[in-house]
Formats: structure tokens, C-alpha cells, sequence
């Protein structure tokens, strides 16, 4: 049997032990960190991304309607292409080029009767496809980088089709 409950003389019970206080406490302020512990390493980073998202996606879609409007390229355009010299593939070309047995480009091996476009500055030999997907972005020889000459000789002929100034290409920063 229990012992009986000790009741002082004025009717009130005795006050809690200074123990369970300072456990409480302690309980209370182990509570109040993880809270704020939550609260700047899960609650403020996602809150701060959950702000930023709009900006970031508005600035990528900006910037990817910049590069479909504004973006010319830098190589030949169809009609310059048309200039360039082309040649069917045959024994006399193989003979012509000895060390060109595939295009540099596509690693295919030429074939009889394919059309081909042998380069007028450094005489590399590729694909014709092949090297009009290459100049339509690039006006230099995919192999040696040599600059691309249109059939006039020696002499370059300067991009016609092109609008863009060298200024825009700062714009795409």
C-alpha cells in the first residue's frame, strides 16, 4: 500500500523539484533550436529558391529568344555555297588524293559517283553534305583550319549574307 499524501497545513501542495524545472527547460530550449534550426536550413533555403525560381527562368527564356533572333552564324550561307567547287568521286579523285580514303567529317569512305567538294585553299577532299553542314556554321577547312576561299582564286570573298555587325556578338553575354 502507497503511503498517504503528505498535505501541509495550508492545503496547497508542495511546489515542483528545481530538477523537473531544469529539465522542462531543457526540454523547451532543445524544442526551440530544432525549430529554428528547421527553420534556416530547410524553411529560408526553399523559401529563397521558391522567390528566385520566376527570375531565373524568365532570364533563361530571354536569353534563349536573344540566341533564336539575333543569332547569325559565322559560316557560308546557301548561296555562297553553291559556289564552292564540287566533283563526283571517282578513280582519277582517289588517284588525286592518295592519303583521302574517308571524309573527315562523317568518317564515311567515299564511294563511286558521290558528289564531293575538294577544298580550293588546302585541297582537303570531304563529302559534299557533309562539309556544307560544316561551312554553313564554320568558314574554315575542318582538318588544318584553313580559311575557306570561294572558286575567285586566292582571293576570299567576304561574307554577303550576313547582317549581323561584330558589336551583336557582345549582346549574347
Amino acid at each position: 500500500m502507497p503511503p498517504p499524501l503528505q498535505s501541509s497545513s495550508n492545503g496547497v501542495s508542495p511546489p515542483p523539484s528545481k530538477s523537473k524545472e531544469k529539465l522542462l527547460s531543457l526540454i523547451l530550449k532543445a524544442v526551440i533550436m530544432m525549430l529554428l534550426i528547421c527553420f534556416f536550413f530547410i524553411i529560408l533555403p526553399l523559401t529563397t529558391f521558391l522567390l528566385l525560381l520566376p527570375i531565373v527562368l524568365r532570364h533563361r527564356r530571354q536569353r534563349q529568344r536573344q540566341r533564336r533572333h539575333s543569332h547569325r552564324s559565322s559560316g557560308f550561307c546557301a548561296k555562297q555555297l553553291r559556289k564552292l567547287p564540287q566533283l563526283r568521286f571517282s578513280e582519277e579523285t582517289k588517284a588525286g588524293h592518295p592519303g583521302s580514303d574517308s571524309c573527315a567529317i562523317c568518317l564515311d569512305g567515299f564511294r563511286q559517283g558521290q558528289w564531293c567538294r575538294n577544298l580550293v585553299g588546302c585541297g582537303h577532299l570531304f563529302h559534299r553534305k557533309c562539309l556544307d553542314s560544316w561551312l554553313i556554321k564554320v568558314t574554315s577547312c575542318p582538318i588544318c583550319r584553313t580559311k575557306v576561299c570561294l572558286e575567285n582564286g586566292d582571293r576570299c570573298i567576304p561574307d554577303s549574307c550576313s547582317t549581323r555587325t561584330d558589336f551583336q556578338g557582345l549582346l549574347d553575354l
